[in-house]
């Protein structure tokens, strides 16, 4: 179905547009890529010459077990005159919201023309709008709010730098309670103190063996 591009508002088209220029299929003939390619443009040049619009129906390929009612979703192709279509997705029935806005009057007051007429007259007039002449800073914005530089830590002031911890130094432990109380051992005696009174009655013994017998009595 054709649409004429004066009856589209743009308020009924939404999402994101597709684009569409002639296949360059290297599969292809070289004679049916150029009959492709003559045929699109004749297409370009017949809808910008007679201001018309195509209306475009969805047809989905493979339909689910599960899918009882099939969706069709709409979409409008508006030519241009760089050799390419523009696809944009059109409102339907279930879509839209009720709403009232009304008509434009025909005719205004001159005192309220006037002004307005005046400040039209004085904006610059562009042929064409070329995105590549504007610039948002949107690069900027970004860099400037994910960039995170790498973090350098400044030094520290010397009554602000931590302590650095000094060696443990270990103090030698108390004697224990229990150790103190036990009594030392009592030291054995040489052998030279233990045998000597033998060794004195020994002798005592001997001397008076050799007395003789008068003097032992």
């Amino acid at each position: 179905r054709a649409l004429k591009a004066e009856g589209v508002c743009e308020s009924v088209l939404y999402g994101l547009p597709f684009i569409i220029k002639p296949t360059s299929c290297w599969q292809l003939d070289w004679d049916e890529l150029e009959t492709n390619q003559h045929s699109f443009h004749a297409l370009c040049h017949s809808l910008l010459k007679r201001k018309w619009m195509l209306l475009a129906r969805h047809e989905p390929q493979n339909t689910g077990p599960n899918w009882n009612v099939v969706v069709h979703p709409y979409f409008v192709i508006i030519p241009s005159d760089s050799a390419t279509l523009l696809v944009k997705a059109v409102a339907s029935r279930e879509l839209l919201l009720p709403s009232a806005f009304p008509t434009l009057l025909a005719e205004h007051p001159e005192r309220v023309r006037g002004p307005i007429e005046s400040a039209l007259n004085s904006l610059e007039v562009e042929v064409a709008y070329n995105p590549l002449h504007l610039k948002s800073n949107l690069y900027k914005h970004l860099k400037s709010s994910l960039y995170k530089p790498p973090h350098r830590q400044q030094p520290q002031p010397r009554e602000q730098r931590p302590e650095r911890h000094q060696p443990r130094q270990v103090s030698p432990c108390p004697q224990s309670r229990a150790k103190a109380a036990v009594a030392p051992l009592l030291m054995a005696p040489s052998p030279l103190q233990t045998f000597r009174p033998a060794t004195a009655a020994r002798r005592g013994s001997c001397e008076g063996s050799l007395l003789p017998k008068e003097y032992e009595e």
